[in-house]
């Protein structure tokens, strides 16, 4: 059975559970799955405890009853055994982002500028990149995938979006951060030297990178 098959049932069990032991399983929900059990394994111990409580709520017992006064101790043992990520594994994860993003800014860099090499004997604007580029594209690709990672973490509890209404000021708010931050950029861009490469240049450091992607980030892939 799948991740998004046993969160369904999950929430079709749950519906069955009396006030207090829903909102006490919800506590053991919130727990699991903000720990670093792997996600299917998480949902099956999930699966598990609803079937469970469900079975005990039958004969009139409760969740404490079940499970314990405290939510987070029914979990804690299998929580515990979990071995955390080493901090080497997180550096190669945050280098990994900026790595990928910046192969493929130059790999645009390579395509854009031999095409225009061909057609009209200049690369143009895929000749130079500035040095504030570089930095905005690397600390921007981490900062983009964080986001979408904690987009994606607030889906694991139903499976789907919500719709949320219309809120006019949060709009004008993003749209605010959103100019300034473009406004700011073309500003530190004059400030930063501009570097003249090559569309070939560009192509060997696209190559490159791809290369180290496979042979240091992926090599246990």
């Amino acid at each position: 059975m799948k991740v998004k098959d046993m969160i369904k049932e999950n929430n079709a069990l749950r519906e069955q559970m009396t006030p207090f032991n829903r909102s006490y399983f919800e506590d053991m929900i919130l727990t699991m799955r903000a720990s670093r059990v792997e996600a299917l394994r998480a949902e099956e111990l999930l699966l598990d405890a609803a079937k469970l409580l469900l079975k005990e709520q039958k004969k009139g017992k409760n969740a404490k009853q079940v499970f314990g006064e405290n939510p987070d101790d029914y979990f804690k043992e299998i929580i515990d055994s979990v071995p955390t990520r080493p901090a080497r594994s997180k550096w190669n994860y945050y280098l990994m982002i900026p790595c990928a993003a910046l192969t493929c800014l130059f790999g645009i860099l390579a395509i854009g500028g031999l095409f225009l090499q061909w057609t009209n004997g200049s690369s143009g604007m895929f000749g130079q990149i500035s040095l504030f580029t570089l930095f905005a594209v690397g600390a921007g690709s981490i900062i983009l995938i964080e986001l979408i990672m904690k987009w994606m973490t607030s889906l694991s509890e139903s499976d789907a979006p919500k719709a949320k209404p219309f809120d006019i000021k949060s709009l004008g708010i993003y749209i605010g951060i959103a100019v300034v931050a473009v406004f700011i950029g073309l500003y530190l861009d004059r400030l930063f030297p501009v570097i003249t490469l090559s569309p070939w240049v560009s192509l060997i450091v696209s190559l490159v990178g791809a290369i180290g992607l496979k042979f240091i980030f992926f090599k246990q892939a």
